[in-house]
This record gives C-alpha cells, structure tokens and sequence, in this order.
C-alpha cells in the first residue's frame, strides 16, 4: 500500500508538476520557538525548563536523603522525564516537508528594436553601395544573426536561463528561455507565467496586436525541445522588428535591473546600435547596475562614420489636388559628411525607376545647400497644376556628389491624385454648437468641398437645409462624408438607420461622430439603437450613476494627448512635420468635457486621450479620439464637440485639422470609382515599424469566392511577401489582413482578382523613419564602452570585429553562475503530531505511574 506524503502547498502544485526530480528533506521545528519575536523569549524558555529541573532535583535531595544515592538519582530522573514529556508537548513540535528548488543564474538579452535598427550595418568603405541594396544587410538582421546563427543564445543557455527583451521607447521581455539540459526544478518565483507581460511598458501599449509572448523551451526530460525551441524561435523572432521612434538605452537597463530576480542576474547583453536619444542616460543607469555587481556587455552594431552620402529622407505632398490647381511638394534632404555642398534637386513626373525617370518631364528643379550630419534640410517645389485627373506619381530626384556612396536613396517617390470633383459633406447636428458653426465655415470656404446641413432645430424651409436625412440610397449615395454633431439618432426611423449603416459598411462612406450633452443620454438609453452603436469604435452605453454621463465643465481645461497611433496618424498633423506638430498639440490648452465611453472595440485604434494634471496619456484616461474601419468605410468619434479651442493657438490650425478630418474618413469613397472591387489602406505614409492595415472590399461578382485573392506586398528591396487576407466577423465581401513596415522606403501592395474578372489592385505606402532616429544614426561608441566600464563589462563592435560562435564562448565565460538552490516549506505531517503526542502522553504517564509505586516500595509519601 503506497504511502501519500504530506500535502503540497498550491502555490507549488506547477512546480512540482513540471520538475524533473525535486530533491525532499523533512524537518522537525517547535512552532512555539518560531513564534517568538523578541530577543529575550527564547532565554527565557531555557531559563524556565532550568528552573523546573532545578526546582526537581532539590526537592528529591531533601525529600530522599535517607535514601542511598542510586535510588535518589532514579526518583529524580523519573520526575525529570515527566516534566520532559510536558516541556516536549509545550513545544508544539511538528514535522514539515521542504523540497528543494533551484532558481538558476539568469542572463538578460536587450534587442534594440528602435527604428534606426533598419538601417544598414555595414561601416563605411570606399566603393558604392549598388542602386538596389542587394548586399545591404539591416542592424536588425546582424542582431537575429548574431542571436541564433552566432551562437549566442545557445552559448548562454548550457550555463544560465535567458531572459530575452526588447527595448525602444520603452523595455518588454518577450521571451524566457530556460538552461539546456536542466534536470532540476523551475525556481516557484522568479519566473512568469506563460502568457504573463511582466513589464508593462506605459508608452507600449498598444505596441503590438498579437501581445506579448513568453517562451519555455525544454522538452519533458529537461532537454531541448526541438518543435518547441522552433515554435518559440519563431515567436520571439516575430518581434524582434524595428519599430520605436526613440532608443532609451539607459531607461532599458534600469528597468531589467529592476524587473529581473535579484541576486540571480549574473549579466546583461545589449545588442543596439547606441544612439540612445531619450529617456535616462546609459551611464546613469550603468552606475546602478555597477553598483549591483551586474556586468553589461555591449555588442555594437552598425558603422562609427557613415558612408559619404546625401539622400532623401522624406517628401511632403498633398494627397489629392484639382486639375490645374498649385500645390507644394517638399523634398527633405539629409546628408553625411557632405556639409556646405550644392547640389541639384529635381522633381518629375513619372516612376521611380531610372528609365522611367530619365524619360519623365521635369517640372521644377533647384538647388540646395546641405547641412550638418544628419541635419534635414528641406527642397520646395511649387507645381503649376496636373491637367487630368487620375492618380500620379511624382519623383523627386537629387544628384549627387561625386563623394556620394549610396545612389540608392537619390531617388523618392510620392503619389497625388488628381479629383475633378468635390467632397460632398453632410452636415447633421441638434442645435447649431460652436464647432458645427466653425467646421460649416471652414468647409464653405474650401472650394474641395460641397455642405449641405441638416439642422435639428431649424425650420423646415430654411435657406440652405435639408428637410431632413436622405430617403433613398441613391440620395445617401451622393455624399462622401457626415459629420454628425450630438444628433439625436432616434429622429431616424429603422430603414434610415439601416441605410445609413450600408452606406458606410458597404459603399465606404466616412463619419465623424461628435459627443455632446443634449441628444446622446436619449438615444443611447433606447434598445432600438444597435445599428447606430455598432458604427461607434467605442463602446458607448446609457449613463451610469458612477459617471455621469457627459462630463461637466470643469474650472480647469484638460489636455489633449495623443497616443503613439494618434502621433503617427497624418489626418491629426497640425503641420508639415511630426516634431513641430507634436509642439502645436503640446500647446494646445484642452477641452473641457467628454463623453464617458467604454472600451474601444476590437481592431479599433485610439489616437488621443485626455491626460490628467497634463500627464501622458495612459490606457486608464478617457478616449478623446478614436476610429476604425466599419466595412468599407471608415467612422471617427470625438469625445467633445471642443476642437474650434485650437483657434487659440492659430485659427488656420483648426482649418487644417477639421479638413484633414474630414478628407480622411472620405478617402473611401473618392477611390471607390465604380462597382469594382476595393483596395484600402488605413494610411499611405507611416513611420518605420508601423503595422500597416489593408482591407479588400470585393465586388458582388468576387465576394464568397474562396482563393480568389491573391495579395502579395513588395517591400524597398524588391522583395515580395505573401499577406493573408482574412474575412472580416459577419462581412464576407470585406477581407482584411496587416503587415509590419519593417524599413524605410517605398512598399506596394498588389492584390490580383481571379473573378469574375482578371483585375490588379494597387496602393504604396511610404515608410519613414521618425525624426530623433534619422538625427543620429551612427554607432555610439562612446557610450558603450563608457557603459561596459561602468559595470566591468566588455565591448565589441561587429562592424569591425564580426562575430563567431567562439566569440559567444568566450563571452558567456566571463559571466558568473549565480545559480542559487532554497526551500520551499510543505504542508505540516498531521498524522506525525498524533502519535508524538500519543506517544508523549504514554511515556509521561508511564513515568508517573513508575514513579509512584517505586515511592510506595521505598515507603517514601
């Protein structure tokens, strides 16, 4: 019959589940000693057991002193036994099982994943780069490189478990990945859960839809796994992409320091480039993790001095102009060891291919002066106008120097189409607010767009205003946006509710959705609204006692901040640039309500959140601004009808904003064209690391055609990759699918339908790199090794070094096993305290009983 042990605590149900061979040891301790809490309790049981014994033997020396000294001495012990058993029972003696952990040593791996890491590797040299970049290899790839082929992740896991993070404007662990081999069990604290986000970055979220993802590589024997070392590979691989706007090196280390186990982290390796640009100082942190006894060793990736080079590093360019109409085009150049010369600057019309362009027409051309490294110096051109509409591509074009290394990136490319016909905007809203009356200016004034109102509170017959909502799809149809001011939804009866929602669903209509405090408390209170919310990217319900509803107006105004999306998002640009934009929102003073709403709904984005006491603007602070794609069309919500605030700061930053707004949420019809199919991207310029978002909406004859769809994303390089395109929840004829932007330059995304007509679908997207990362792209050699010094640390510089397996050997045998083993208590043996105190009870009563009758045979009282 087998024995069940002592019960295990919960807490380490897993661990045991999932160690190999825990080692056990059993232990037997006086709860009445644990207890004690104070310096004297423990002498002062000594003392007392002394004073008992003590008190025995005298009473025995007086009581038996006729007695010969062997009969003394067994009275005595027989009492003494008795009080033992006593002293034994006060004790509270207990059994308890320990089993025995091991929390091995544990080595963090920062990946630098900020945008500047699509950069190419390679230091400068002599000859030329060639014009395609075939032998350009990326930061990013020598760091997976070095990671998997370079042996080093295989290195450090014979002797330590691995902690793999990220880090850009912020630091995640998106990996960890135990010692090779362990026969040992996992440590029950120091590791996370699976699924678990154990640092929860504030400026990430929401950096990456897919989530976070924790690996665990080890097979049931303790060995490697190989589907699961491949599964997980692929997992984390996923994320090492290039993505943030910033590098915060310093703000990296300090919170590995922070979040790994302590006492158990027995080094740091940094793959990065160095060019830390925000957030706390590398040696700052460096200072904290030296006084850790934590080496940091950088691994440097990238070139000190960049190839003589001038490029163009980004093209301004409205989206849509009329026929004959002028408009600007600016060219941003940014030069490398070419400062104070002069070259030419032209911009044609036609494609970015060199045969293409030498057969173009030139429509302006000047020169320009270049700047400092990495300095942007901007290149205006004026267009006359483009005589017929369609969709066309401009290409701005620099001739270099003779110095210049890189052809490649002379050349850039951006597509304007050409409208011959106006935005037509309707206009609905409860009373006539000051933000309804302002955007009816501003949209008048633009000769790009037709207003028609329609005016709860006017009369019937007034000059200018609709009698009410369109009756007919045919009359809906002759609109490309509404903007809907508090309107009080429940004035539309059910079949205009319905076609208002096949309006944007399935004819790619666009709706700006305003808050207020008049008509939403109505009409979200009635059950028949269903349609009417589904179009919300938010969650919008009735009002609830601990909100309130619409916010009231506050003494004080609270600021507008936009999130990551919100920054990158073109549409909310209060000018030409991010950084100057992002100062115009900076001083913008605020709003003073806003709709309380819930959640936003899956796959919706959120662009702006109002802060508190002008922080940032968290998850937790109420959406200001969101929007997503509804079908084939696209649906903004502002919390408040308060953006004509911005005339405070610059009335023409309110016109810009409010035709930006409007132009964005109308780009779905303007390029539907006719009853073909669709193809849709949320944004045709974004920054580099983005997740760019496309959308098909299939015509009649193609929607429900399994494998009809083939669609195929080619990046700069000329590389192509094979995008699946995913029917939408309840919308057969709209697929949808999402790619990372992964560097810098031009993408095109081909769709080819096979029914019932052959037909190719095109649109481009320009990828940039964000400001702070195009200032300074150069390897910051300075800071590593002041870094590596600070934390007895070693630096070494791939572009010059290169890196083998024997490197990562010899690296990993400068790290310390700081491998620990503790125990972790069990449940107490009850069936051990019955039978000590049985047993304690039997042996003290006994030595009574002996006592007593060998007192009576002595004839003793």
């Amino acid at each position: 019959m087998m024995h069940a042990g002592p019960p295990m605590p919960s807490s380490l149900a897993a661990s045991w589940l999932m160690a190999a061979s825990p080692a056990v040891r059993e232990r037997i301790s006086s709860r009445l000693l644990e207890g004690f809490s104070e310096w004297w309790q423990a002498p002062g049981a000594v003392l007392l057991c002394a004073a008992v014994a003590a008190f025995v033997l005298w009473t025995y020396r007086r009581d038996a002193i006729e007695l010969p000294p062997s009969r003394r001495i067994l009275l005595a012990m027989l009492r003494l036994g008795a009080f033992g058993c006593l002293a034994a029972a006060w004790l509270d003696l207990e059994r308890t099982t320990e089993y025995e952990f091991v929390s091995p040593s544990r080595v963090a791996v920062l990946v630098d994943t900020s945008a500047s890491m699509s950069l190419p590797a390679m230091a400068a040299t002599d000859r030329a780069i060639p014009a395609d970049g075939a032998d350009e290899t990326a930061r990013a790839d020598v760091a997976r490189e070095v990671l998997e082929a370079g042996g080093l992740l295989a290195a450090v896991r014979r002797v330590h478990d691995v902690s793999l993070w990220t880090f850009d404007v912020g630091a995640e662990r998106i990996a960890t990945l135990e010692r090779a081999g362990r026969d040992d069990g996992p440590a029950p604290s120091d590791r996370p859960a699976v699924g678990e986000d154990p640092v929860a970055g504030d400026a990430r979220v929401p950096r990456d839809p897919t989530g976070p993802a924790t690996g665990r590589v080890t097979s049931a024997d303790g060995g490697d796994a190989d589907g699961d070392h491949a599964a997980a590979s692929d997992a984390w691989q996923a994320r090492l992409v290039p993505q943030g706007n910033e590098t915060r090196l310093g703000t990296a280390l300090a919170r590995v320091l922070d979040e790994e186990p302590a006492g158990l982290l027995a080094g740091i390796v940094v793959l990065t480039d160095g060019a830390s640009n925000a957030g706390l100082d590398g040696r700052a942190a460096a200072g904290r993790l030296g006084a850790a006894d934590v080496m940091v060793h950088p691994l440097g990736i990238g070139a000190e001095t960049l190839p003589a080079n001038v490029r163009i590093a980004d093209v301004s360019a409205p989206a849509r102009v009329f026929p004959e109409d002028r408009f600007p085009v600016t060219a941003f150049l940014q030069a490398q060891g070419l400062e104070g010369q002069r070259v030419r600057v032209e911009l044609r019309e036609g494609g970015a291919t060199d045969d293409s362009t030498a057969a173009s027409v030139v429509l302006d051309a000047r020169d320009a002066v270049l700047g400092a490294d990495g300095d942007l110096v901007p290149a205006r051109f004026d267009v006359a106008g483009l005589p017929t509409p369609g969709r066309r591509t401009l290409v701005v074009r620099v001739i270099p120097p003779a110095a210049d290394r890189t052809p490649r990136d002379d050349v850039q490319d951006t597509e304007v189409e050409v409208v011959d016909r106006v935005t037509r905007v309707l206009l609905m809203a409860s009373g006539p607010g000051r933000e309804f009356q302002f955007m009816r200016n501003v949209l008048d004034r633009d000769r790009s767009f037709a207003v028609d109102v329609a005016l709860d509170t006017a009369p019937r017959d007034a000059e200018g205003m609709l009698a009410g909502f369109p009756e007919s799809d045919a009359a809906l149809a002759e609109y490309d946006a509404i903007v809907a001011f508090d309107v009080d939804w429940r004035r539309l009866d059910g079949p205009a509710r319905e076609r208002l929602e096949r309006w944007v669903g399935r004819e790619s209509g666009g709706m700006v959705l305003v808050a207020g405090s008049v008509s939403m408390e109505r009409w979200l209170a009635d059950p028949g609204m269903r349609v009417i919310r589904s179009l919300y990217p938010v969650e919008v319900r009735g009002l609830m006692p601990t909100l309130g509803g619409v916010a009231p107006s506050a003494e004080v105004a609270r600021a507008v901040r936009l999130t990551r999306d919100g920054e990158a998002a073109e549409f909310l640009r209060l000018a030409g640039d991010a950084t100057t934009s992002d100062t115009l929102w900076g001083a913008f003073p605020g709003v003073y309500s806003c709709f309380e709403a819930g959640p936003a709904k899956p796959g919706a984005t959120v662009y702006a959140r109002l802060a508190q006491d002008d922080g940032p603007a968290g998850d937790l602070q109420p959406i200001y601004i969101a929007g997503h794609y509804y079908g084939s069309g696209t649906v903004v919500s502002v919390g408040s009808g308060e953006l004509w605030r911005l005339r405070a700061v610059d009335p023409r930053l309110h016109e810009r904003l409010t035709t930006q707004v409007v132009r964005h949420v109308a780009q779905g019809r303007l390029l539907r064209g006719s009853r073909t199919s669709r193809l849709l991207v949320d944004r045709d310029r974004v920054p580099v690391g983005s997740t760019a978002q496309v959308r098909l909406v299939l015509s009649e004859g193609t929607a429900g055609r399994g494998g009809a769809v083939v669609c195929r994303v080619r990046r700069p390089d000329g590389g192509t990759t094979t995008l699946t395109l995913e029917p939408e929840p309840g919308r057969a004829d709209v697929l949808r699918g999402g790619f990372i932007v992964a560097r810098e330059g031009t993408w095109q995304v081909d769709v080819d339908l096979a029914a019932p007509v052959p037909e190719r679908l095109s649109r481009r997207i320009q990828a940039h790199l964000p400001d702070r990362e195009l200032t300074r792209p150069r390897l910051d050699r300075a800071l590593l090794e002041d870094v590596a010094r600070a934390t007895g640390g070693t630096t070494r510089f791939l572009a010059a070094d290169g890196w083998t397996p024997e490197d990562a050997e010899a690296l990993v045998a400068t790290l310390p096993d700081r491998s620990r083993r503790v125990f972790e208590p069990g449940g107490a043996d009850a069936s051990f305290k019955r039978r000590l105190n049985a047993a304690l009870l039997a042996i003290g009563v006994g030595l009574l009983c002996t006592e007593w009758l060998a007192r009576r045979f002595l004839k003793l009282a």
